[in-house]
């Protein structure tokens, strides 16, 4: 041992969806993690000894192993938010709406939400027979990106309110929506102290549910992802590979 094996790990963290044949799909580079975790744990049943008047440790059985994973990503881009919140990104198309109905019983200076945001060329119409169109100069756009619009005045006309606009194409990540993923984990890393080169590989990961997500803050956002590496039994028997994952170090 020298101080060249001193070590400080950074590197490119790649997830993969798990094939059916056990192996990897297309990689995904995360983007920045500035943290990547492997906490290997087992859970011990102990023996004491009842012969020494002391109780004594006497044996120790291993009842189960675990490999947990920690892993922190600094980009929120769809793919990772929809890794911890059980999703899979849909786009939903640009378009247009016709006839949207607004809530009844709207007052001045109410706001309402449309359904789709990055709106323009927004009209409104209310309910008479034939419908009347109600003047730009009664409502206004709170928000295009989040469609929100706002009402000046609203006497004289016959709600519900109809909304007409163009939308744009938005990437639709619904919480909820999967089962929890299984993915391949990869790190392509490097000894920051001797420059050497790191591979680790995770067989079988899967994430909880992001534990918390900041949607407003004053520091810089982050999605903490935890999870664990499950048993791979189509591994397991080669001493080589492990049923968990392997480190794979240049030999120096």
């Amino acid at each position: 041992m020298a101080a060249q094996d001193l070590f400080s790990f950074q590197g490119k963290v790649y997830l993969a969806t798990r094939q059916a044949s056990g192996k990897s799909g297309p990689l995904r580079w995360v983007g920045n993690a500035p943290q990547l975790q492997l906490a290997l744990e087992v859970q011990n049943s102990d023996k004491t000894e009842s012969f020494s008047g002391n109780r004594l440790l006497y044996g120790r059985l291993v009842q189960s192993k675990t490999a947990n994973v920690n892993l922190t990503l600094d980009e929120a881009t769809p793919e990772n938010l929809a890794e911890g919140m059980y999703s899979v990104p849909a786009t939903l198309p640009a378009g247009t709406v016709s006839s949207e109905l607004l809530p009844t019983g709207l007052k001045a200076n109410d706001l309402v939400a449309l359904d789709r945001g990055w709106v323009s060329d927004v009209a409104l119409t209310d309910s008479a027979n034939p419908p009347v169109t109600v003047p730009a100069a009664n409502w206004w756009t709170e928000s295009a990106s989040s469609g929100l619009i706002g009402l000046r005045k609203v006497d004289g006309f016959t709600q519900p309110f109809k909304a007409a606009y163009k939308h744009g194409e938005t990437v639709n990540i619904a919480l909820f929506t999967t089962p929890p993923p299984e993915r391949m984990l990869f790190l392509d890393g490097i000894n920051t102290v001797n420059g050497r080169r790191a591979r680790v590989t995770l067989y079988r990961v899967t994430f909880n549910p992001i534990e918390q997500l900041d949607l407003i803050s004053e520091e810089w956002g982050s999605l903490q992802l935890s999870g664990a590496a499950l048993f791979d039994e189509s591994r397991a028997l080669d001493p080589d590979l492990g049923g968990f994952g392997r480190i794979e170090l240049v030999r120096g």
